[in-house]
């Protein structure tokens, strides 16, 4: 495919996403970045008929009308997570692919590397039991005070990196209808959340927590209970490049190692989307699951502001 990049100034872009392209055997044909005010280099690329599909990595609030306007062009769309800010705009995006005949897409890489999908499988075999709980942690220090995530530009903690604890979640477990939903927060001057924590109730009575953080010391970390297993797995996103395993602790005490192939997620996710684009696969992160993580979202926002 022939991409084009709206935002190529992006540090998610130029450290992650071009050498996952490079890497993924796709061709980048056009850049376009702002100059100030001046969004027009983005239109110029968008009727560009050499441009097959876009990669959006723009502050949040531009996603939705920078999505639009792409498939608008009859681009395919890949956009940086959240897609959109809330369950009604992730619904709307969705709505306008379908109407255009162009793919949508997430850029969200953990469920594309080889040991996420050996844990999904475990779970859903019933390695681990009846599940519990999964928990997982997104914490580290964000000392860029003119960030846009710390405005209505990008909305905060959870809308940033919510979906590396509750996008696993939702892969081992569904939301119980209706869900139990329980959040707190911290918030910053301009009212968006720079902490949070909370709790939601999956199907069959298991919880799915979770803390974020822009003021806390790093840590990425999932923690999966059940009646047959605990896993801990440190470092879980975006996922190791190189071959591993991870530990299985048994109620009898015992360990079991389970290997599972090293791979840059990013390319992997990459890779998938132009065969998901091709109509070769099914999209393992699709538009069912980016509307019930969004809608979830906006639960917990609702929660915490009310707590």
């Amino acid at each position: 495919m022939r991409w084009g990049v709206l935002g190529a100034s992006s540090r998610i872009h130029r450290q992650r996403l071009r050498p996952a392209f490079a890497l993924a055997g796709q061709r980048i044909v056009a850049e376009a970045s702002r100059r100030g005010d001046d969004l027009s280099a983005y239109e110029e690329l968008l009727a560009d008929d050499g441009v097959d599909a876009v990669y959006v990595p723009l502050p949040n609030a531009l996603h939705v009308p920078w999505i639009t306007r792409a498939l608008e062009c009859g681009k395919h769309v890949l956009c940086e997570k959240p897609l959109t800010m809330s369950g009604a705009e992730t619904e709307s995006v969705f709505a306008a692919a379908a109407d255009a005949g162009r793919h949508l897409s997430e850029a969200y890489m953990w469920p594309h590397h080889p040991r996420s999908r050996r844990l999904v499988e475990l779970v859903s075999a019933g390695d681990l039991g009846t599940l519990i709980s999964h928990h997982a942690a997104f914490t580290f220090v964000l000392d860029r005070p003119t960030d846009h995530r710390f405005d209505e530009r990008g909305g905060g903690a959870l809308l940033d990196v919510g979906i590396y604890c509750l996008g696993p979640a939702l892969f081992v477990g569904e939301v119980a209808e209706p869900g139990e939903v329980v959040a707190r927060a911290r918030r910053s001057e301009t009212g968006v959340d720079v902490s949070m924590s909370g709790s939601v109730v999956l199907a069959g009575d298991a919880t799915a927590s979770f803390v974020v953080s822009y003021e806390a010391p790093a840590r990425r970390q999932q923690v999966l209970t059940g009646t047959g297993g605990l896993v801990v797995i440190d470092n879980h996103v975006p996922g190791p490049e190189r071959p591993g395993s991870f530990s299985v602790l048994r109620p009898d005490g015992s360990r079991e190692e389970v290997g599972h192939a090293g791979a840059n997620a990013y390319e992997r996710m990459v890779t998938a989307f132009a065969a998901e684009a091709a109509g070769e696969v099914e999209p393992r992160w699709g538009a069912p699951a980016a509307v019930r993580l969004a809608h979830l979202i906006d639960a917990l926002h609702a929660a915490s502001a009310s707590s």
